[in-house]
C-alpha cells in the first residue's frame, strides 16, 4: 500500500514538474529550465519502465496523465467509475486506470470544488475574455505586501464570489504550485493558478499591486499583474494557450500601462477587455 502511494504521489510531482516547464514555455520563451529538467529526469529515474511508457503516451495525447476522481466521475473525460472502482482507488491499493480514457486515477485527501454553473436559457453567451473572467474578479490595488498576501487576496474574491467553496484550501493549492518554480515572469507580470478546481469552467481573477511584490520573477523584478486561474481538469490544456496569449499581449510596455493607470476595478475591466479584444476574439 505504501508503495503505490508513493508512486501515485510521485506520478503527480512529476506531471506538476512537466506541466510547470509546459508554462514557462508559453509564458516565458527565453527562460532557463535546466534545473527544471534535471528535477523531471530525476523523478521520472526510477518510475516502473512500463509505467512510465504508458504515462508518456498518456501526456502525448492529453495534458495530464494522472487525475482526480470526483465523487464517481474520471475528472479527465468525465466516464461515470464504478462504486468498486472507486472503492480500489480510495484504498491505493493498486494503481488503477480510467477505463475509458485509460488515465492513472487518484483520490485527493481534499478537491476544491464549487457549485456547477451552466448558462442560463437565452441568455447572451460571453465573448472574449469575459469568457473567463468579469468584473467582480478584478481586483485593484492588491494590498498584500508579500506574494502569499497577494494569493490570500485573490483566493478570498474567489471564495466571496462564488467561485470556489474554500480559500484557505486554495491559498494551500496555490503556494504549492508556487513551490515547484515561480509562475512570475518577465514585465511584471505573474501567473499564479491551481489545477483541477472542478464543478465549472476555468475562472480568472485579475490583480494589480501598484507598488509590485517580490514573487520570484527573473533577477529582483517585481510583479505587478496577477492573473489567477483556477482550472478545471477538463481545460488544462487551453490555460497554457490562455497564458501565452495573455503573455504575448502584455510584453508591450503601453498595454501593461492601460491597466496600471486605472483608477478603480470598473477601469481595470473596462482596460482588460480593450487590451484582449485582437487576443481573444470569440
Amino acid at each position: 500500500m505504501t508503495t503505490t502511494h508513493s508512486l501515485i504521489n510521485q506520478l503527480i510531482q512529476l506531471q506538476e514538474l512537466i506541466v510547470a516547464n509546459m508554462q514557462k514555455k508559453v509564458s516565458q520563451p527565453n527562460a532557463r529550465l535546466d534545473e527544471l529538467n534535471k528535477s523531471i529526469q530525476a523523478l521520472s529515474a526510477d518510475v516502473p519502465q512500463q509505467i512510465k511508457a504508458h504515462f508518456n503516451r498518456l501526456l502525448q495525447k492529453h495534458p495530464e496523465a494522472i487525475v482526480p476522481v470526483a465523487g464517481e466521475l474520471c475528472t479527465g473525460c468525465g466516464m461515470s467509475l464504478t462504486k468498486s472502482l472507486v472503492q480500489s482507488v480510495v484504498k491505493s491499493e493498486a494503481l488503477n486506470r480510467c477505463p475509458n480514457c485509460a488515465r492513472f486515477l487518484y483520490y485527493p485527501d481534499q478537491l476544491v470544488e464549487r457549485e456547477r454553473v451552466s448558462r442560463s436559457y437565452g441568455e447572451v453567451q460571453k465573448k472574449g475574455i469575459a469568457r473567463f473572467t468579469a468584473p467582480e474578479l478584478m481586483i485593484f490595488p492588491l494590498k498584500g505586501n508579500s506574494g502569499e498576501e497577494v494569493l490570500a487576496e485573490m483566493c478570498q474574491r474567489m471564495q466571496q464570489e462564488g467561485f470556489v467553496n474554500n480559500s484557505e484550501h486554495l491559498l494551500d493549492l496555490a503556494l504549492q504550485r508556487e513551490a515547484i518554480i515561480s509562475t512570475a515572469v518577465d514585465n511584471g507580470l505573474a501567473f499564479p493558478h491551481v489545477r483541477g478546481v472542478e464543478g465549472g469552467g476555468l475562472s480568472m481573477a485579475v490583480g494589480i499591486s501598484k507598488k509590485g511584490v517580490k514573487f520570484g520573477g527573473p533577477g529582483r523584478t517585481l510583479s505587478r499583474i496577477f492573473f489567477f486561474m483556477v482550472i478545471p481538469t477538463a481545460t488544462s490544456a487551453f490555460y497554457l494557450k490562455l497564458i501565452s496569449g495573455l503573455s504575448k499581449t502584455f510584453r508591450d510596455k503601453d498595454t501593461r500601462e492601460m491597466l496600471l493607470n486605472c483608477a478603480d476595478e470598473a477601469e481595470l475591466w473596462k482596460a482588460l477587455n480593450k487590451t484582449t479584444r485582437k487576443t481573444f476574439k470569440q
